[in-house]
């Protein structure tokens, strides 16, 4: 399909940052002097070892192994608790067609599950050539990063959820962002052309770049990360 052309994106509106306020300094540790739960530290380890596996392309591995390097010292990990308000309803269907997705997709699944009412859910800010009732047809979450279930100021891991048939407003990325799908979507980065990508596609999208996803019969679930500034 051929990209739409409309009015420009604004620069520096990157739409998976809506910080609160500036993320407090936060002491990190060796691992060990601040305890990861299993789940988390399982989920990164798996989600990064795809990231970084010969198939990736190699923009993206490099972010993602500058973050992986990084997670070898832990941040303030949040208490357990109950589960947090918020968790989007749709979740679970993605989550169960990526359990169904190969062996290597069973674990992830299984180790989101553990995580997804731990972490803090935002409703996605509208933007250019997003799909009607955007505001109620979106979430992301940090679940490592700032607000995160770990929170620390030097890296994000971040996740997205879409419902079916809904696309996320055109954007310009202000940091260079490593991405997998953990469910099919279709891609459009910078002046591309979009395309169709399965469950399993790494991706990377450069500083300054515009980025688009969508998705159509299934939910959207993905997971990005990148180094923060400074």
């Amino acid at each position: 399909m051929v990209r739409v052309v409309g009015r420009p994106i604004r620069p520096g509106a990157d739409l998976l940052l809506n910080d609160d306020e500036k993320p407090a300094y936060i002491r990190l540790h060796d691992i060990g002097r601040e305890r990861r739960p299993q789940p988390l530290q399982e989920f990164l380890n798996d989600v990064g070892g795809l990231m970084l596996s010969a198939d990736a392309p190699a923009v993206a591995s490099f972010v993602a192994g500058k973050v992986l390097q990084r997670l070898l010292k832990t941040g303030k990990v949040r208490p357990e608790g109950g589960p947090l308000p918020g968790v989007p309803e749709g979740l679970n269907d993605a989550v169960s067609h990526l359990a169904k997705s190969g062996r290597k997709y069973e674990a992830i699944a299984d180790q989101f599950n553990n995580l997804a009412g731990r972490l803090l859910w935002r409703r996605g800010r509208t933007g250019p050539f997003a799909s009607l009732n955007f505001g109620n047809t979106h979430s992301h979450a940090v679940v490592v990063g700032p607000g995160g279930m770990e929170e620390r100021a030097d890296l994000r891991v971040g996740v997205i959820y879409m419902d079916r048939y809904t696309r996320f407003p055109d954007h310009v990325q202000t940091q260079p962002r490593a991405f997998i799908l953990l469910s099919p979507g279709e891609i459009c980065l910078g002046d591309s052309q979009w395309f169709s990508a399965a469950t399993g596609t790494v991706f990377a999208n450069d500083a300054g770049q515009s980025f688009a996803i969508r998705c159509t019969a299934q939910p959207l679930l993905a997971v990005w990360c990148q180094v923060e500034p400074g």
